[in-house]
């Protein structure tokens, strides 16, 4: 898995997150730790749809 950018749901700032500053808790979510205000967030992966590989950045 490669960096997951994500916002964070207490204060709202985006968090760049290398493959070591995350952990896999089971196949469709993570667990990070804020960088801006140190608390633990949990995220759902997306593996199904069409914003499965990521959102589209094209024109």
């Amino acid at each position: 898995m490669s960096t997951q950018v994500r916002s964070c749901p207490k204060c709202f700032q985006l968090m760049w997150l290398k493959q070591n500053e995350f952990e896999l808790i089971d196949v469709e979510t993570i667990r990070a730790k804020c960088p801006h205000c140190d608390s633990t967030v949990r995220f759902r992966l997306v593996s199904e749809g069409a914003n499965a590989a990521g959102p589209k950045m094209g024109h």
